[in-house]
């Protein structure tokens, strides 16, 4: 179960980073390509805070209940922090120098945000839980709502891929780095 949750998180933190997309640049009178390459490596350089916050796994310890929500409560709270990071980053970046810089930003924002949500939202009920079982309850639940990750990347990616900025996207060393590996069946 615990290797599900990262690696859709983790999926879906790449998707909002939209590193990993196809396409060509669109050029821009007002700034040159070098400026655009130089701002995606910043978004991207964002979201890669989040992704390798998430790369670790939550201390899973059936045997004891209260080391089990003490250790996941903890570990999400890092996560938690992490995205507040990226958010504030990317808030940063509004003003870069492709003319949709601010609404790609946001929307960027936006899907972190949503992660955000699920992770605090999952946290609150960690913290709040009497028992084991509403822990398990509250981590499978955070774990089964992964597809709302999922579509608020897919948006994400989207406008990147409205705007043209894949091939930036591509030029650029951090998001280089968040490409995902080939889905393996």
């Amino acid at each position: 179960m615990r290797r599900t949750v990262i690696a859709v998180v983790t999926s879906c933190l790449l998707a909002v980073s939209a590193c990993s997309s196809g396409g060509s640049p669109t050029a821009t009178p007002t700034a040159s390509e070098a400026d655009v390459v130089a701002w995606m490596d910043k978004v991207c350089g964002a979201v890669d805070g989040t992704v390798k916050a998430m790369s670790d796994e939550p201390p899973i310890d059936m045997n004891d209940p209260s080391k089990l929500k003490t250790g996941i409560s903890d570990w999400l709270g890092t996560k938690v922090t992490a995205v507040d990071k990226s958010i504030a980053d990317l808030k940063a970046l509004e003003d870069g120098p492709h003319p949709k810089s601010k609404e790609l930003a946001t929307a960027a924002q936006d899907g972190m945000g949503q992660i955000r949500t699920l992770l605090a939202d999952t946290k609150s009920k960690l913290d709040s839980s009497n028992d084991v079982n509403q822990v398990v309850a509250a981590f499978t639940e955070m774990v089964g709502r992964a597809s709302e990750l999922e579509k608020a990347g897919a948006d994400v990616q989207k406008k990147f891929d409205e705007t043209g900025l894949a091939g930036a996207a591509q030029k650029a060393n951090n998001c280089k780095g968040l490409q995902a590996p080939p889905q393996t069946p």
